[in-house]
């Protein structure tokens, strides 16, 4: 792969090709594709194209979390991508997206990055305006995660799945720093939110673009702590769909905040092995667990216990007659 070429080398190449005549060097471009694929024809033309956008197919690690080229957006874009194809309709694609030949399928495209304008010119049903370059794997995530961070378009959560979806496509730690233009430190936290933050929990609150990293930590911690329960958040959630994202996420942190109070009013205590004693300001649980050594004593209690609470009642009485 070539990791020899700078960051600042790729996007330079693809600002300097969108910028060349379409006729420029095309017979030298054409020597050096490769053979038989008419995506690598259409690449060395130079300049910006027009593509049919049904020709254009997903590619790579996903950086959105609501955002597929697949055959599901057809049926009724989201709210972001409608704001985009009016912005389109009035002033035209301004930006061009970036695709690569197809290995796969001769004649189509693979999007190295613009995904929401390639939807939103599917919606309006106009072709995208596109620089076609032949990037291998590691060129292409470079400047995928190079126009993310240059356009500041990925929510912090957005970054975390990013990178995880990069290390899972058997990308090193390195490039996937690279990628995103982070330290090593950086990506360690991602990584964390990322295996703290149960994925199903994640996709149900959003992308949530106004939280940076101190909210998701807060989420992680709880989880690691056990403060919280998957099932339960989830439940949480399960009626707060007219919420936005941020206030999906907000709706978790305050059930954090709720529990952490209530965990600081509440002492446990554990008099003998197997035995339970939590005491808070709303009550008093006693909890014996029916296994091992104290099978015997949990049965013993079970027999014995309303006698044993009648008798400590009388006592108390006995000792406190005013009540």
């Amino acid at each position: 792969m070539a990791m020899g070429k700078n960051k600042t080398g790729i996007m330079a190449a693809i600002t300097a090709a969108a910028e060349a005549p379409k006729d420029s060097g095309s017979d030298r471009a054409h020597r050096t594709l490769p053979k038989g694929t008419i995506g690598s024809v259409r690449a060395g033309l130079g300049g910006i194209q027009e593509i049919d956008t049904n020709l254009v197919l997903g590619w790579g690690p996903k950086d959105r979390l609501d955002i597929e080229l697949t055959a599901v957006n057809s049926d009724g874009p989201h709210e972001s991508i409608q704001e985009l194809a009016a912005s389109i309709a009035e002033a035209g694609q301004q930006v061009p997206v970036l695709l690569r030949p197809s290995k796969e399928r001769d004649g189509h495209f693979e999007v190295i990055y613009g995904q929401r304008r390639i939807l939103a010119c599917r919606h309006l049903g106009i072709p995208v305006r596109a620089l076609i370059r032949t990037l291998d794997d590691t060129d292409a995530l470079m400047a995928k995660g190079l126009e993310n961070a240059g356009r500041a378009e990925l929510s912090y959560y957005e970054r975390v799945r990013f990178a995880q979806a990069i290390l899972e496509q058997g990308y090193s730690r390195a490039e996937a720093c690279q990628a995103l233009a982070i330290s090593k430190n950086t990506l360690s936290q991602l990584e964390r939110i990322n295996r703290l933050v149960p994925s199903a929990l994640g996709e149900a609150i959003g992308a949530a673009p106004g939280a940076g990293r101190p909210k998701w930590m807060i989420l992680a911690t709880a989880f690691e702590k056990a403060q919280l329960t998957e099932k339960h958040v989830l439940e949480i959630l399960s009626g707060s769909a007219e919420l936005d994202s941020d206030q999906k996420l907000e709706v978790v942190l305050h059930e954090i905040g709720k529990r952490g109070k209530q965990d600081r009013t509440t002492q446990e205590r554990s008099p003998v092995p197997g035995v339970q004693i939590k005491s808070g300001k709303s009550g008093l649980a006693v909890t014996v667990k029916r296994a091992g050594v104290n099978k015997n004593f949990a049965n013993w209690l079970d027999q014995n216990l309303d006698q044993l609470i009648q008798d400590s009642f009388e006592r108390f009485q006995s000792e406190n007659p005013e009540g």
